[in-house]
């Protein structure tokens, strides 16, 4: 619910969504975030080391959690 709370709060507004460690064995949390990439201007960034697959224009990467995260920190600069 409050998700949903957020989601609909800002839904006018550019998000990203980093989804970390999702599979595809409960795919609760995967097709909530693809429900909410459908919404233009927001991006999900996929983080999984064995099913990092997304459809374009969304980003996957095949690594664990703390190995995404620090890609994004160093593409960001920080």
């Amino acid at each position: 619910m409050r998700f949903d709370l957020f989601f609909d709060g800002n839904c006018d507004r550019k998000l990203t969504i980093i989804e970390m460690g999702a599979g595809t064995a409960i795919p609760t949390i995967r097709a909530l975030s693809e429900r909410a990439g459908r919404q233009s201007g927001t991006t999900i960034i996929r983080i999984n080391p064995r099913e990092p697959q997304i459809a374009a224009p969304h980003l996957s990467l095949a690594c664990g959690a703390l190995e995404g995260l620090r890609a994004i920190e160093t593409q960001l600069g920080r």
